[in-house]
């Protein structure tokens, strides 16, 4: 569903893929009245907007900046300001290290029962030729043979077609999200990574529902059809992320899913699924997070980056860290220049 796929996983989500992707703003285009609301609903929250952050207790000086996972031209600015920051850190935090991605990678692969239907019917016969050509139709997008993906189990299958069809087409640029140019400098200052989330942890996540309760979403969300009614909010979200309004990205991207969800008792599904995602995908990892950054931040300086809509909100990292005594200044995207 798009709400998945421009939100949770470009601002909650690690990918070793990246590339470039624009398209419309679509939120100008919005009555007024629409915007005024949504952006009110935003500024009600905690630490709703800004990217880059200080975080300070008993002196010990340490940044956090909500990354975007997905290419853009405009993080080598933001990775030249973190080059800047005082004081440098001493040691960088990831959602996942470019080891344990690969590591994940590799468990997979060596675990296939973890992530492909094994013995039964095949996603084509389980979803019947109308639902699986809406599959096969996003899959084309992405330049994948539906037949490669027909085994995959549905939770997989969903982790496939959260990455938009532009960053398929330029998947071996060689271009890199801003966590992977984070993890790129911290390698080339020889300060060490470490992973806020676990494989187990991850697994446990994404794959812990039965095959069949996975295979009831995603008929459901398959027969809302929602992708096709509704427009593409990628360039929304784009520059949301760039005016540094991260909380709006939420409100504006519910919104716009829930326009296009039809009937009541869909809707009333549709919310009780995206709560579900909020509270796994990003406020039980915060949780688990500042449980490590709190005892972490207070006595090395460090650098945190954390995909951004991991950053606003009561459960958000920022609130949980000044819950635990920390002092949150936000900092300019620029550095200040010196007269």
């Amino acid at each position: 569903m798009r709400f998945l796929t421009t939100l949770l996983f470009l601002l909650s989500f690690s990918s070793v893929a990246s590339a470039n992707c624009a398209g419309p703003n679509v939120y100008p285009t919005l009555p007024e009245s629409e915007r005024q609301a949504l952006e009110a609903k935003a500024a009600a929250v905690p630490f709703s907007e800004g990217l880059l952050w200080r975080a300070e207790k008993d002196g010990v000086v340490s940044h956090l900046i909500g990354t975007f996972h997905v290419h853009l031209p405009e993080h080598a600015t933001m990775v030249a300001r973190l080059e800047e920051l005082t004081p440098q850190p001493e040691k960088v935090f990831l959602e996942l290290t470019d080891e344990d991605q690969l590591g994940f990678q590799r468990h997979l692969t060596q675990n296939p029962d973890s992530y492909l239907i094994q013995s039964g019917p095949s996603l084509i016969d389980r979803l019947g030729p109308d639902l699986w050509g809406r599959v096969a139709v996003q899959l084309q997008e992405r330049g994948m043979p539906p037949f490669l993906a027909a085994r995959y189990q549905p939770w997989f299958l969903g982790m496939t077609l959260m990455l938009p069809p532009c960053a398929f087409d330029v998947v071996k640029s060689g271009k890199k999200g801003l966590d992977q140019q984070i993890a790129a400098m911290a390698q080339t200052k020889n300060l060490p990574a470490a992973s806020l989330d676990s494989i187990d942890g991850l697994l446990a996540m994404l794959a812990s529902d039965p095959i069949e309760e996975q295979m009831e979403d995603l008929r459901w969300s398959l027969s809302l059809n929602t992708d096709l009614a509704a427009p593409d909010l990628i360039g929304s979200v784009i520059s949301m992320y760039l005016d540094e309004t991260i909380q709006l990205i939420w409100e504006f991207n519910t919104a716009e899913t829930y326009k296009n969800a039809g009937e009541d008792e869909d809707k009333a599904r549709l919310a009780t699924l995206l709560k579900q995602a909020e509270d796994d995908l990003i406020i039980a990892r915060n949780t688990a997070w500042a449980e490590v950054l709190t005892k972490e931040l207070a006595r090395t300086p460090s650098l945190v980056a954390v995909g951004a809509m991991h950053l606003p909100g009561d459960q958000g990292v920022l609130n949980l860290l000044q819950n635990a005594g920390f002092t949150l200044t936000r900092l300019p995207l620029e550095a200040p220049r010196n007269n």
